[in-house]
């Protein structure tokens, strides 16, 4: 059979470009895309990857952006293909590529390259010292990815990280995963084990345990420093745990610490920041439907309104100590502050203390 299409658009509707089709041209449709078949395969799969943090609106995002009727799903939002399920009997970076494949439907968007697919694995961006060398072994054009960094108020991402990983309610699969190392530990306890942890590393030099203040002397000259970078490295090595989620409670909050490590290895303008809070529907910034179009957009794909802008993979809890607090906040100020240097005035003090 031939088909004739036909069809119409808003007239504010951009056209980008237009596309000459020969005679006798074969084209592939599905409901959401029409491809033409010589461009069997110009979209490698994955187009994208939501790197974390963690519990900073990850499934959000995801949510909002496969809403798009161009973005396909992949068969599990979290692949963790590149570190938990990272296949360490694969002979070949062919094998290891297939395995990474079988979490998409890579056969079938190959005839659909107008189609795009990403993975939201968030634990990706802490684990820098694994993750970042496995992307370029395994996607050989891991360097036009396109990749999505959510950042959230760091305090509150390590309360809520807390209280995920020491409820109760879930499945037995996800109460696995989040660990058991937590389940009899405190708030406070946590944190002063993710302190020492970074002190044995020599991450936190400038880290006053007893006064629980920052000396902000050492700091400006730790920071950014290769002794820093060295410490970092170790730290992921030593204390980076695979198949649980209870570890590193301050360390990924600590994001321009984590977001150095990826502008080293990938083109800078192919990483895009976000913040949680710009998606607050209280009127305190942007809202969804601004920050899902800067994300469509470093996604070269139409703006397109989302449906459904419910926040996605919340839980209610307690408050932690206000002395807790205030202390949270003195360890994170100078880290929130070095966004600016790395990121522009846009970042100037993202969460004000």
């Amino acid at each position: 059979r031939i088909h004739m299409i036909l069809d119409y658009v808003d007239p504010e509707f951009a056209i980008k470009r237009r596309i000459q089709l020969q005679a006798g041209e074969r084209l592939l449709q599905t409901r959401r895309s029409i491809d033409r078949a010589a461009d069997f395969g110009k979209t490698p799969t994955p187009s994208f990857m939501i790197l974390g943090a963690q519990k900073a609106g990850t499934t959000s995002l995801y949510d909002y952006l496969t809403q798009h009727p161009l973005v396909v799903k992949a068969r599990r939002r979290e692949t963790h293909c590149l570190d938990w399920r990272w296949d360490s009997t694969a002979k070949t970076t062919e094998e290891q590529r297939e395995h990474c494949l079988k979490f998409f439907y890579a056969e079938e968007l190959q005839r659909h390259p107008s189609l795009k697919s990403g993975d939201s694995t968030p634990s990706y961006l802490l684990d820098s010292f694994r993750v970042i060398h496995r992307i370029k072994k395994v996607f050989a054009h891991a360097n036009d990815m396109k990749f999505f960094v959510m950042t959230r108020d760091p305090v509150k991402r390590a309360k809520s990280h807390y209280e995920m990983v020491t409820s109760n309610d879930g499945t037995a699969a996800q109460l696995k995963t989040r660990g058991k190392e937590w389940r009899s530990m405190t708030f406070e306890e946590v944190v002063r084990l993710d302190i020492r942890n970074m002190k044995k590393s020599g991450l936190i030099p400038y880290w006053n345990s007893e006064s629980e203040t920052v000396d902000m002397d050492v700091f400006a000259k730790f920071a950014g420093c290769a002794e820093e970078d060295a410490a970092w490295n170790k730290y992921l090595n030593d204390y980076i745990l695979m198949n649980t989620g209870s570890h590193s409670l301050l360390s990924r909050g600590m994001y321009e610490l984590q977001l150095r490590n990826w502008y080293r290895e990938f083109p800078r303008e192919n990483i895009l920041v976000l913040r949680l809070e710009d998606m607050s529907s209280s009127g305190d910034g942007p809202g969804v439907q601004a920050v899902v179009n800067r994300a469509l957009e470093h996604l070269d794909l139409p703006l397109y309104k989302v449906e459904d802008e419910s926040a996605k993979n919340t839980r209610n809890y307690n408050p932690m100590k206000p002395e807790t607090e205030q202390m949270l906040k003195r360890f994170y100020h100078p880290h929130n502050e070095r966004m600016k240097a790395l990121l522009g005035d846009e970042w100037s003090n993202p969460w004000a203390y």
